[in-house]
Order: structure tokens, then sequence, then C-alpha cells
């Protein structure tokens, strides 16, 4: 109850910040930078409410879904050094996670590393993880997404805060079935606490493609993947949004 009540201020704190910011009648206030900024504070569940209400303009102002949008890729990262502490658990590392990074409490400096490289910076951050560009021992190229630590603990205990909000809000002020909206969206994000679902998913909307001839869907590594950290093949492309009009299409 203690945890649930400091979380419930945290969520009310955040909302009046944003609040101020919408309520300010001069321009000088970038309102998507506020509210995207707050998301962030408060963790891996708002930001993937954050993520989700990018895609709505309906909902939202465009200037605001496009600031928004940065949460998708550019969310603030978690300290390296415990994503190497929790690769090198994972896979139960003997030696360095990959030459020319700290070795994590437990391995020992002289033994095999994980990886060939590994880099010293992730490349992306978003809600639930970051992703590191690396190479395994055999050569291939790969991406290595690491859970944030805490996460599940986190977005249960964010879920439980807004389960009571919205059962007091519900009936006296929204007719919409909310929790069930909720429910249905919380158990996506704890499917997706777990990596080994997302690399079955990805092998089958792969197979789900294959008849189309042209599309490259990245292969899991199931050697390499566990509930906290997956590996999949790297591919070297460009984003969506940077392809001109014709080639998007």
């Amino acid at each position: 109850p203690t945890l649930m009540v400091s979380r419930a201020l945290d969520f009310l704190k955040a909302f009046r910040k944003v609040q101020a910011a919408w309520n300010m009648e001069t321009s000088s206030v970038d309102r998507g930078a506020v509210l995207r900024e707050e998301l962030a504070k408060l963790g891996p569940l708002a930001v993937k409410v954050g993520q989700t209400l990018s895609q709505r303009p309906d909902i939202l102002p465009e200037d605001v879904c496009q600031a928004l949008k940065s949460l998708q890729t550019s969310n603030t990262p978690f300290p390296n050094e415990e994503a190497y502490a929790m690769i090198a658990e994972e896979f139960g590392a003997l030696g360095p996670v990959a030459p020319g990074l700290p070795v994590t409490s437990g391995c020992d400096a002289s033994g095999p590393p994980l990886f060939k490289y590994l880099s010293a910076d992730c490349i992306a951050s978003a809600s639930l993880g970051q992703v590191y560009r690396g190479e395994m021992l055999d050569g291939r190229e790969i991406a290595v997404k690491v859970q944030r630590p805490g996460a599940l603990r986190q977005c249960l205990l964010d879920g439980s805060v807004i389960i009571l909000a919205l059962k007091a809000i519900q009936g006296r002020y929204w007719n919409g079935d909310l929790l069930a909206i909720f429910d249905v969206t919380a158990a996506g994000i704890v499917q997706e606490l777990d990596f080994r679902n997302e690399a079955r998913n990805a092998e089958a909307f792969r197979r789900s493609l294959g008849f189309l001839g042209y599309v490259d869907v990245p292969h899991s590594l199931p050697e390499m993947t566990t509930r906290r950290v997956m590996a999949m093949e790297w591919v070297h492309g460009r984003h969506l949004s940077a392809l001109p009009p014709g080639e998007a299409r």
C-alpha cells in the first residue's frame, strides 16, 4: 500500500506539470516536450502509453504526437553497466561480455567472451529495453536487446495504481469500459516483457510474409534469447520515415 500511494503521487505530480503546460496561453512552452519528459520519468508503462499516443493524432494534436515519437527509439537509457550485468547473468558468462567492455561481477577477465564485439553504448532505447549492436564469435552481426532492470515489477505496480484510478472514475466521470481496455493493453505488455514471446512472434511474422518473396524479416537466435535478453540478426536498412515518398510507397 505504501508503494502504491507513493507511486500514485508520482502520477499526480506528472499530471499537474503536464496540465500546467497545457493551460499556458503562451506558445513558448513545448507541450509535447513536457508530456514526453514526464512520461519518460514515470517509467516503462507510461512510456508505452506515450508510444501508443504518438500514433493517434485523433486524440492529441499533431505537434504533440510528433514529440512523443522519440519515445519509440530515443527514450532515456539505463546505465550500460547494468545491461552488461544482465547479459552476463542471463547467459551464464564466465568471462567478459565482449573484449574491451568492463568485466561484470563474478566473471573472470581471462575467461572466454560471450561476443566478439558489443557496442559500448546502446544504439536505441525504448520503453521496455535498449538495444546494442554486436557480433557473434562466428562473425554474424546481431542486435542485442536488454530489458530494463525491474521493468516487470514496475509495470505491475503502475498497473495496480492505474486500475484503482480507473475504478474510481469509471461510471462517475467516464462511461466507457476503461478497465477492459487497460486489461488488454496491460496483458500485452506483460507478455512483451518475456523476450521469448517476442522471438516466437518474430519467427511467425517472418513466415507469414514469406510468400511475398522480397520481405526480409530478421531471424532471432533461440540460443541467445532468454526472458530478459534477446539477440537477432542485424539488418542494414533505413527507417520508413527517412525514405522518399515514392520509395516509401
